[in-house]
């Protein structure tokens, strides 16, 4: 039977086909608009099934073709926030050289301070009037200032703070101060003794609370679970004692 449809359907499809190949060979004008038709649809008529590949996502944390719901793509290839290994951040040394390169030829570099233009004509006459300034000012200028340069020329200026030491208040009490010293430390004994109150009058108050309000969950929850236990013994007595009413069971035999 199966062979047979199959051989109708093919009979149709072939009549089918020959008939537009007689159509389009008519002579004419319509016959080659309809052969132009035909060429536009041919496509459609030469369909077949095939598996499409998908290009492989070239991802840290997923699979080449492992499916997934959705996928966020940022602008530095291979960067994931999301992610603790991240091999993308170049390690460097504390002068911002890469690591990769050793430390033999990385610490043959020269690093000195660049300064801009605009600040050439202050650093002038900072040279001018300090005349110790004036070498490391000219190397400033000049970009041959290094870190050790900056460094010894810091140590070498650097000046103690200056303390103005009758504006810090000293520890002294007058004497009436210290005949009151008793009646500071009662004041702050009550203080103390007033924390511990309130301390022991909160943690017995919140106590009980959460007892309380533990002791009413579980009330109503027993009070819910002896209801469904109920109904679940009501609606089994139902379908025991009244066969006739089962909802899409089999249809009774008559017997019960």
């Amino acid at each position: 039977w199966k062979n047979a449809i199959g051989s109708t359907s093919s009979r149709n499809m072939a009549g089918l086909l020959s008939g537009i190949s007689c159509q389009l060979a008519k002579p004419g004008l319509g016959g080659s608009l309809r052969l132009a038709r035909a060429a536009q649809a041919a496509p459609l008529s030469l369909q077949r099934r095939q598996l499409h590949q998908t290009p492989a996502r070239q991802h840290q944390a997923v699979n080449p073709g492992w499916p997934v719901m959705y996928s966020i793509v940022y602008d530095k290839p291979g960067w994931d926030p999301e992610m603790e290994l991240e091999y993308d951040v170049m390690p460097r040394d504390e002068f911002g050289v890469p690591a990769h390169i050793p430390p033999e030829v990385s610490t043959t570099i020269r690093h000195t301070y660049y300064v801009p233009p605009q600040y050439y004509p202050f650093l002038k006459k900072l040279g001018d009037d300090t005349p110790e300034l004036k070498p490391y000012m000219d190397k400033l200028m000049n970009g041959e200032m290094t870190f050790d340069d900056y460094e010894e020329m810091f140590y070498q200026f650097a000046k103690p703070l200056k303390i103005h030491r009758p504006l810090i208040p000293m520890p002294y009490r007058s004497a009436e101060e210290m005949k009151r010293s008793e009646e500071v430390a009662w004041e702050g004994a009550w203080l103390s003794f007033r924390q511990r109150v309130i301390g022991d009058y909160l943690s017995r108050h919140y106590l009980r609370d959460f007892i309380a309000g533990m002791g009413i969950g579980l009330f109503f929850a027993w009070v819910y679970i002896q209801g469904h236990r109920q109904y679940r013994i009501d609606m089994k007595l139902f379908y025991l004692e009244a066969p006739e009413h089962k909802i899409n069971w089999v249809t009774p035999r008559g017997d019960l």
